[in-house]
């Protein structure tokens, strides 16, 4: 199973607390450990240094203007080059995110690490707020924050709300109106920005009115019933225009999404055998724990390509319930 855990030190760079990642790595920490604690757990006590780039021409040492390495300083591993007007967040910066969240609201760090070498770190903390896709109370879902960065230019910093359903951990964004508006499911700030965490919890919105929201829509789709047929058009949709055939890919990923849609975990309750939301679950668990491709699994499902399909299954899905 393909994770990009960063080993730079000889460890995985991940801590957390409560069941064992599916990945497997990583340093188990008991429940309220301070965020110092977090930060040596997770192999996060470094900082990013910026160092002029310099090439060699004759013999002679020349520096290029506005061009920096940005190296680890512990291993002093080269991690990218930027140009002078790079802002940079520390990793220390992204667990700190979280210290006034955990003191003052009850929030809890669940996971914290990093990936591909250090270039891209991520906190992921609990809510405390938690609720079942319908009245029964076995299916259900819990609201977490995360918050990425990277170093490299391939994600601006990144805070975003999350489900994770309890049952099989699929993860699934959700966002309060404000940003839903500005047509993004997540605040964003460009590394040619300073990142102001203030502005950022304050962007982020209320929790609560996005949660009701988000679970509103969740049981609009556990009502909803659909048909074999009805979902494998529903997937096809997914993968690929509608007046273009489905690739030798696409196809065998329909084929894995029509089989999750029966046989995942959590499918069996009522609230997903033969609903919408589990058609939604399908994918998300698809993306979560079963998709491969040239991007690592953990990286593209909240990041990447898996996060771009569970985000349209989402659209898709909430236009059909209304």
């Amino acid at each position: 199973m393909a994770h990009d855990i960063d080993q730079s030190t000889g460890e995985p760079a991940v801590a957390y607390v409560g069941e064992k990642p599916w990945h497997g790595l990583g340093e188990r920490l008991p429940d309220n450990q301070p965020i110092e604690t977090w930060l040596k757990a997770a192999r996060l006590e470094w900082e990013l240094t910026r160092l002029p780039v310099q090439y060699l021409v004759d013999g002679m040492h020349r520096t290029m203007d506005g061009e920096f390495v940005l190296a680890r300083s512990d291993t002093h591993e080269a991690l990218s080059i930027v140009s002078d007007g790079y802002k940079i967040v520390q990793p220390a910066e992204v667990l700190e995110f979280y210290r006034d969240l955990m003191d003052d609201y009850g929030y809890k760090l669940e996971t914290a690490g990093a990936l591909d070498r250090g270039r891209k770190v991520w906190a992921l903390a609990r809510t405390g707020i938690r609720a079942a896709a319908d009245t029964r109370g076995e299916d259900e879902i819990a609201a977490y924050l995360l918050l990425a960065t990277s170093c490299d230019k391939t994600l601006a910093t990144t805070a975003a709300f999350t489900s994770i359903r309890v049952v099989c951990r699929n993860t699934l964004f959700f966002a309060t109106e404000e940003i839903r508006e500005r047509r993004l499911p997540q605040v964003k700030t460009p590394h040619n920005l300073s990142f102001d965490a203030a502005r950022v919890k304050k962007e982020l919105g209320l929790m609560d009115p996005a949660w009701t929201a988000f679970l509103a829509k969740v049981r609009k789709m556990s009502a909803c019933r659909i048909g074999l047929e009805q979902v494998s058009l529903f997937f096809a949709s997914l993968l690929a225009p509608t007046d273009k055939p489905l690739s030798k890919l696409a196809q065998r990923e329909h084929q894995t999404l029509n089989a999750l849609f029966k046989s995942a975990p959590g499918q069996e309750f009522v609230t997903a055998k033969g609903t919408l939301w589990g058609a939604v679950s399908a994918v998300t668990y698809y993306v979560d724990h079963v998709r491969s491709g040239k991007d690592e699994r953990l990286d593209a499902a909240w990041f990447g390509a898996g996060s771009a399909l569970k985000e349209k299954a989402w659209t898709q899905a909430s236009a059909l319930v209304g």
